[in-house]
């Protein structure tokens, strides 16, 4: 019996011309090379996390708030809210107490009686009083007990104060209720007293903390997750094209790092402000939560980082020869409903203040992407350009 030869056909012979066979990777490799570059991207966002509890544990001990990671990053996401709170009810104080404290009360003797007899017969409710009248009670004063030490008033009156033999004396001054109540809201503004987000439960600041220090973590990795991510990319790529992915390795940290900054000192207060001009409007007093702040305020800045790549991809895109320059050009208008629409579901908050402070800058990056596509062509764009001017010559 003759011996038939059996062949195997490899994998490769499938495309014989394929120059690039020796660097293919089958799916297994693939979901391999995921795993190994998402555990070192883990591995280092555990790492600096570990950094930052240590360096809030220090800068605790040492009695200096702003050395750490957490704790301090925690103090500037709420600054732009507490700022802008506070300046709001620092205005509307500053206006009530121009437009219903500055006038001369106009009531005699008389009127002010009749009107605090008819708010006694009413159990002091205002709301019994016309408009006209809980105007003029504005600038009455009113009777306040208080207790001073008696050798400084001596002194003050050119007494001897020797001669006092009373410590302190008991007096009912008389004072305006609503300039206390203007000097109390100054007060806490100016010491920073009062503080204008709240948290409803116990463990909400245990939870919040926690989330800003995750997000200190993943910012401080990013370079090196960054890395990961366009490793892996490459990796599935051919030689000639892992140069381009690399080249790409530095711009995507500078953008990704330039949407948080922007977001966290431009876009936040600008927005908070904004919502907050409603509320002024409105006449309404913002109750803010620490937790809902927190979920636009860690949220939005990842979202802006994320977003910032718009124009690596759209380089990305071009050197693959899926779009040129042109292309992008000719698609400005589509580009915008895209942009727009993308800008309104990827914001956490449906108003469209944030929505449009998303949308602006990243149409600029867009028309800045095409003019990178259009500096730097493909290489076979390039050659053909080449082509075609030598046989015009």
């Amino acid at each position: 019996m003759a011996a038939t030869k059996i062949t195997t056909k490899s994998k490769h012979d499938e495309y014989p011309d394929d120059i690039f066979k020796e660097t293919r990777m089958p799916i297994g490799d693939h979901i391999e090379e995921l795993r190994k570059r998402m555990f070192a991207a883990i591995k280092w966002l555990l790492f600096f996390l570990i950094i930052g509890f240590v360096l809030d544990g220090i800068g605790e001990s040492m009695k200096k708030p702003n050395f750490g990671v957490g704790k301090p990053m925690l103090k500037v996401i709420t600054e732009p809210v507490e700022t802008q709170v506070r300046d709001f009810y620092n205005r509307r104080i500053e206006k009530l107490a121009i437009d219903k404290l500055t006038a001369t009360s106009t009531a005699t003797p008389e009127e002010i009686a009749t009107i605090k007899e008819k708010l006694k017969k009413h159990g002091n409710n205002l709301s019994e009083l016309t408009q006209h009248e809980r105007s003029l009670l504005r600038l009455v004063p009113e009777s306040m007990p208080i207790t001073l030490p008696t050798r400084p008033l001596a002194k003050a009156l050119g007494l001897n104060p020797d001669n006092v033999t009373q410590e302190e004396v008991s007096l009912d001054a008389q004072v305006i209720p609503g300039r206390i109540t203007v000097l109390s809201v100054k007060g806490d503004a100016l010491i920073e007293n009062r503080q204008y987000l709240g948290t409803l439960s116990v463990q909400e600041g245990f939870v919040v903390y926690f989330k800003v220090s995750i997000l200190c973590s993943f910012v401080l990795a990013s370079p090196f997750i960054l890395f990961q991510f366009w490793a892996f990319v490459g990796a599935g790529l051919y030689p000639h094209e892992k140069k381009h992915v690399y080249s790409l390795f530095g711009p995507s940290v500078f953008l990704f790092l330039a949407g948080i900054f922007l977001c966290q000192f431009f876009v936040l207060p600008g927005a908070v402000k904004a919502l907050l001009a409603f509320n002024e409007w409105l006449d309404l007093d913002p109750e803010i939560r620490l937790r809902e702040w927190l979920g636009l305020a860690l949220i939005l800045p990842l979202v802006f980082g994320i977003s910032f790549q718009t124009p690596l991809v759209m380089f990305a895109l071009n050197r693959i020869g899926m779009f040129t320059a042109a292309d992008y050009l000719a698609k400005w208008r589509q580009a915008i409903m895209v942009l727009a629409v993308f800008a309104a579901l990827i914001t956490p908050t449906p108003d469209v203040v944030t929505m449009m402070y998303l949308f602006v800058p990243m149409f600029g990056l867009y028309l800045i992407g095409i003019a990178v596509c259009h500096y730097f062509p493909p290489e076979f764009e390039a050659m053909e350009a080449e082509a075609a001017e030598e046989v015009a010559v």
